[in-house]
């Protein structure tokens, strides 16, 4: 059975010991260790990173209880090991971050946690009841960023069933004897077998970024420490350039981007109503051709725009209609011949054109890639019309 000194000391970043046991496994050579300060994974936290004889740990994986870590190479004897340090103290960060802001919400609005989930970019907790007013956010983010500035100690320690019977824990752990537990001075009692920093103000700062409702409670997503400090600095850069890009000072950019809004939207208003007067012009002018079959490839046009346009020529007189977009490369076909089925059409020779679609009887549409496969298909199409007429 391994020592496990992360459980004693979770800032041991190095150490020596002996390889205790090994086997071969899917290309891999799994070592324990006599001492092991690799946490390996659990309660919602991930597996360290790190060198076992300056080879990198690929996996770690359980047997009998015992931590054993997967080597590209065999090594044998005393070995030097090392921890992925950054890697490690982000995951403190994050998993402290987790009891105390979990803590937070349980003494500011009542609302236990039910769920955790340590990502490698965000940290998620659930939390059951209606959805969170931003006021909740606020003052629960404020409590728990207050928690950080006290710097209130973290500490470890076991228990037995007498004592933890004697402890206000946030939750009743599975087992009855030996239980770790983490404590935060004033704070909580906490069940937990992770690694922790030695302190509240170890944690840095925690950032909540957004909720989202899940099943019967909410999920809100947050960061601690460094990650919540790199994103703060990416969202002030994004803010600067926008800034920069409206002229203006960041304050005043809301400001700026709500009133483009509203001119986009009015602008896009009148654009459509100009392409609306056009098209009724440019039908206009098909209707009033003497040719019984409309071939025309336009640029911006939408499916519903293109079918709208099928609708008005085919009641217009005309017989067969294929009209087009050649920025996205999709095509309409409608038509009012006896005994033809579009969409069958479609289905047999599209894949022929490296086009996918279907459709009716009466009216069908496709898909291209490439533009020259669509301009191909539109030729078949002319073609296969004056073969059945």
């Amino acid at each position: 059975m391994s020592k496990l000194l992360y459980r004693e000391d979770a800032f041991c970043k190095a150490w020596q010991t002996e390889i205790d046991d090994t086997y071969e496994k899917d290309g891999l050579y799994f070592v324990s260790l006599k001492e092991t300060a690799f946490y390996p994974g659990g309660g919602g936290q991930p597996a360290d990173q790190g060198t076992i004889a300056g080879l990198e740990v690929k996996t770690v994986e359980s047997k009998d209880g015992v931590p054993y870590y997967g080597l590209e190479t065999r090594p044998e004897g005393m070995v030097d090991c090392s921890i992925d340090w950054e890697h490690r103290f982000d995951l403190m960060q994050q998993h402290t971050g987790q009891h105390l802001l979990s803590a937070a919400f349980r003494l500011v609005s009542g609302r236990g946690t039910v769920g955790f989930h340590l990502g490698k970019e965000d940290v998620t907790i659930d939390l059951p009841g209606d959805r969170l007013t931003e006021d909740e956010l606020a003052s629960v983010e404020q409590k728990v960023n207050e928690l950080i500035y006290d710097d209130r100690k973290i500490s470890n320690y076991y228990v037995t069933a007498a004592e933890l019977a004697e402890l206000p824990v946030v939750k009743q752990p599975t087992v009855t004897e030996d239980v770790r537990i983490v404590e935060i001075d004033g704070v909580e009692y906490n069940p937990c077998g992770g690694t922790h920093v030695a302190s509240t103000g170890q944690i840095g700062m925690i950032k909540i970024l957004k909720t989202e409702k899940q099943k019967q409670g909410q999920r809100i997503y947050f960061q601690c420490g460094k990650r919540a400090l790199e994103t703060t600095r990416e969202m002030f850069a994004i803010m600067d350039q926008v800034a920069a890009q409206f002229q203006t000072g960041s304050k005043d950019v809301l400001t700026r981007i709500k009133k483009q809004s509203t001119d986009l939207q009015s602008a896009v208003k009148k654009a459509e109503e100009l392409e609306r007067q056009l098209e009724v012009l440019e039908l206009r002018e098909l209707a009033q051709t003497e040719t019984s079959v409309i071939a025309r490839s336009y640029q911006g046009k939408n499916v519903k725009a293109l079918q709208r346009m099928a609708v008005t020529l085919l009641e217009a007189g005309k017989q067969f209609v294929i009209l087009s977009d050649l920025d996205e490369q999709k095509l309409v076909v409608s038509h009012e011949l006896e005994g033809f089925h579009c969409g069958n059409l479609f289905r047999e020779s599209l894949p022929e054109f490296g086009g996918k679609g279907g459709g009716s009887a009466q009216t069908a549409q496709a898909s291209f890639q490439k533009r020259e496969d669509m301009e191909r298909y539109i030729h078949f199409l002319q073609e296969h019309y004056q073969s059945i007429v």
